[in-house]
């Protein structure tokens, strides 16, 4: 196999596309991406499958082309090598593996107690390791209250919670101390939007900054009611829809869903609901929502033990309330948010 195969791709998409290659194991990290002109070329361990260059090619216009990179600097892999010497095996091994990041802010879930004296020395470590980070995070609490917005602390460089987030091509301006936003849908948010056909009317009940909305617009000449009740989330949502060049149409709203729901009667083809800790509550609104002949809703729940098991279980609970007839036609884990605690998304067939 060459040892000097590239992904070329314009420099707009150059994070999205480098971030799927890793995702896809495909990152070659022996070697330096390299930045010219009109162009961001990523090394490549070997060449693409046809349906990981097609996950590539729905990002950007992307080629696979050989070129000589200069070979990476020898840097640390992990938190466990920046901090080996700086503190004693038994902190070492409580080490977070893994984190979010947001544009250039990486946000920590959680840190043991026995962590708490060292959260500085942490966050730094992350700049460290990670030169494009700006901003280490630390959530403090639990997401809760109405605009469901995390307590933050700031750990290591600016005193700063806005950034840019980019994925599968799009930019989403975000401000992590006014909206909630999680950068590990963005799988979930572009298998989402791939299934929408031009025409269709779309209904996210919950949009946040809108990045459904916003995903689905951009790939489909769709028509997307954006609702949230946070005037911060709306605000940016119609700033995200200046940012991204969209070939269907976002109409935000700021208002509950479920008031919205009543105006709405009877329009849509497709209704996403990404509210996990009470979507399940909102079923009836949306049955309002949905055009007589039925539709599709994405609905996320919160699910512990044997998650597809117990989300399946609890929306057929709530749904044999609410609906004529429905077909559950895919159960997807999508990420786990505690110990022994999962978002699962539901594919669902309904009529109301």
């Amino acid at each position: 196999m060459p040892r000097n195969l590239c992904i070329s791709v314009e420099k707009v998409a150059g994070e999205s596309v480098r971030r799927t290659l890793l995702r896809l194991d495909l990152f070659d990290n022996t070697r330096r991406i390299k930045t010219t002109v009109d162009a961001v070329l990523i090394p490549i361990s070997h060449r693409p499958r046809p349906d990981e260059l097609t996950a590539l090619r729905d990002i950007g216009r992307v080629k696979v082309v050989s070129a000589d990179l200069p070979p990476a600097s020898a840097r640390p892999k992990d938190l466990v090598e920046v901090l080996d010497g700086k503190l004693p095996p038994h902190l070492l091994a409580q080490l977070p593996k893994s984190y979010d990041t947001v544009g250039d802010i990486v946000v920590l879930e959680f840190l043991s107690s026995d962590l708490d004296p060292h959260k500085k020395e942490i966050g730094e470590a992350i700049m460290d390791l990670h030169p494009s980070v700006r901003t280490v995070l630390l959530k403090t609490g639990k997401v809760n209250g109405e605009f469901r917005v995390p307590h933050l602390e700031v750990l290591a460089g600016m005193e700063r919670f806005d950034t840019i987030h980019t994925e599968y091509g799009m930019s989403f301006k975000v401000d992590l101390s006014k909206v909630y936003f999680s950068p590990r849908l963005g799988f979930e948010r572009h298998r989402v939007a791939s299934s929408v056909s031009d025409g269709e009317t779309v209904l996210d009940m919950f949009a946040g900054v809108g990045p459904f909305s916003l995903m689905i617009a951009k790939r489909s000449k769709a028509k997307v009611y954006s609702i949230d009740l946070n005037p911060d989330a709306i605000r940016l949502l119609r700033e995200n829809i200046e940012l991204n060049k969209l070939r269907g149409e976002v109409i935000p709203i700021c208002d509950d869903a479920r008031r919205v729901s009543r105006q709405l009667s009877g329009v849509a083809d497709r209704i996403i609901m990404n509210l996990p800790a009470s979507s399940l509550t909102f079923l009836d609104a949306a049955s309002e929502d949905l055009k007589s002949g039925g539709g599709i809703i994405h609905i996320y729940v919160f699910a512990t033990d044997e998650p597809s098991i117990k989300a399946e279980r609890a929306f057929r609970d709530a749904a044999e309330r609410v609906f004529r007839r429905y077909e559950i036609r895919g159960v997807r884990v999508v990420k786990p948010v505690a110990p022994k605690e999962w978002q699962v998304a539901l594919d669902v067939w309904a009529l109301k």
